[in-house]
């Protein structure tokens, strides 16, 4: 059995909150200390809600878990042309059948963005919620890049959560913008064996529900049966060089989510008979010691319109060749 680190992580995950620390920035002058204490408190109030971690601790010391019923599955993923949709910063819209209503809220615990949204982010008009009111990694902006390839090795053997496991990921990723560039990502020097927020099953999953109303990732995206799915380390280049590393990685082939115009879906609008594989680096870095995440903007290389760099990469793949069997 493969020894692997355990990181404190919440997979697909994420969003630009925690930036969350009042956009006051601009809005106010000056933001006292005591401001900033008291909005530091309410993120860990809202971390104190996630609704697994009872569940997580009792799986974190486990040194040799079982594992899958049947067998390990190896699965084989591919996609040697054709473009990628690489996500822009948005707002996302709010389902109601995830977040509920102003009345009677769901999904709220967790780090803000990357499990929970809490309600003072959401956006009310006509006695429902609208969108979330900070721009995250899921929303309906994207820009197409081309050349997209995408090279996938992974074993799911370990049944849950452990501090050790037999899952292994090999992945490499990479899509060129319009000035020739090649952006890589690779991944997993090392798996994320056990969540904090909410499970990784030993870093690797395959045919499970994710994310929605499941409250396992971010509730950000709709409910979609996962057909496979890793949490890892990995490293992030432009050109061939090395630009941000180590980064959680977070990688899942479900079933369509996206609707007309490349809009974001809601969970009535998941389309289940068309498959799709979602790249992650999140914004995000995990401070292990304290169980918590710290806003870390990811040194993608991209600069978007604005000047700024595009902090994340949520990278869409579509023209996929996908092969999985029980070893």
């Amino acid at each position: 059995m493969r020894r692997n680190f355990i990181i404190f992580v919440p997979g697909l995950l994420l969003g630009l909150i925690v930036g969350l620390t009042l956009s006051a920035g601009r809005e106010a002058p000056a933001v006292t200390q005591q401001a900033s204490g008291r909005m530091a408190a309410k993120i860990r109030m809202f971390q104190a809600l996630a609704p697994a971690r009872g569940y997580l601790r009792a799986h974190r010391g486990v040194q040799d878990p079982l594992g899958l019923l049947g067998g390990p599955v190896k699965v084989r993923i591919r996609q040697s042309e054709g473009g990628v949709f690489v996500a822009l910063p948005d707002q996302r819209r709010l389902d109601k059948d995830v977040f509920g209503t102003p009345q009677l809220p769901r999904a709220y615990g967790g780090t803000p963005g990357i499990n929970g949204v809490p309600p003072m982010l959401r956006a009310v008009e006509g006695g429902r919620y609208t969108v979330m009111k900070k721009k995250s990694p899921f929303g309906d902006k994207y820009i197409v890049m081309a050349d997209g390839k995408l090279r996938i090795e992974a074993v799911d053997a370990t049944a849950t959560d452990a501090a050790q496991s037999r899952d292994s990921v090999r992945m490499e990723a990479s899509w060129k913008d319009k000035k020739g560039n090649t952006y890589t990502v690779q991944c997993c020097q090392m798996m994320a064996t056990h969540g904090v927020e909410f499970p990784t099953f030993g870093g690797v999953v395959t045919n499970h529900l994710l994310h929605g109303f499941t409250r396992l990732g971010t509730a950000l995206m709709p409910t979609e049966f996962t057909y496979f799915a890793f949490w890892g380390m990995g490293s992030v280049s432009k050109n061939g060089k090395v630009l941000d590393r180590p980064r959680l990685v977070h990688g899942m082939l479900t079933e369509y989510v996206r609707t007309q115009g490349y809009k974001l879906a809601f969970d009535r609008e998941v389309t289940p008979t068309r498959q799709h594989f979602h790249l992650m680096v999140a914004p995000f870095k995990p401070v292990m010691k304290e169980g918590r995440f710290a806003p870390s903007p990811v040194k993608t290389g991209f600069t978007l319109p604005n000047g700024m760099e595009l902090p994340f990469w949520h990278v869409m793949f579509e023209n996929l060749e996908v092969k999985g069997q029980r070893d």
